[in-house]
């Protein structure tokens, strides 16, 4: 009778197995770059939105309003294409930048900036009074990029004795 003998039990086998497991998380954990931002290509993870003033005159259901706010944007990729986002009243996303009549796109140091006047979007069942995240997507993948707070508060149209929301300062 022949018998045969392994080298290698099944138990053996597991602890190798898992071990090599272990150095190959290690060494890949040890080689990598936050790269999570940049995963697409389009964009730099150091990008920045800010509405300047941000807190806005708002008055509801006007036919149009003069009212206006600079939106800036920095760290976009040169060139990169982007679209400003607001949600009107049902929520769908309105481009600012459109309604601006401006093709936002980043300069060659990755900034952009332009001046949005409300206009029509004080409209009713457009624009209302509220806190609202202003959003720069990637105009090519609708990848969000950036956010800025704007508090739209009717300042000049509310009456005396009416109760200030919370996100208004006055």
């Amino acid at each position: 009778m022949t018998r045969t003998y392994s080298l290698l039990s099944p138990r053996f086998a597991l602890v190798t197995l898992a071990a090599a497991a272990l150095v190959g998380l290690a060494l890949a954990a040890a080689l990598s770059t936050n790269e999570g931002a940049r995963a697409d290509g389009h964009a730099t993870g150091g990008e920045t939105l800010v509405v300047t003033p941000n807190e806005a005159d708002f008055v509801p259901g006007t036919r149009s309003s003069r009212t206006a706010v600079w939106i800036y944007g920095s760290g976009f990729n040169p060139s990169q294409s982007v679209l400003v986002l607001i949600a009107d009243q049902r929520g769908v996303a309105t481009d600012v930048g459109a309604l601006s009549g401006v093709d936002v796109v980043a300069n060659d140091d990755g900034a952009f900036g332009f001046e949005w006047t409300f206009g029509r979007f004080t409209r009713t069942g457009v624009g209302g009074e509220g806190m609202q995240s202003v959003r720069a997507v990637d105009a090519g993948s609708f990848d969000e990029l950036a956010t800025a707070p704007l508090a739209l508060c009717n300042l000049s149209g509310r009456a005396e004795d009416a109760e200030v929301p919370s996100h208004c300062s006055a």
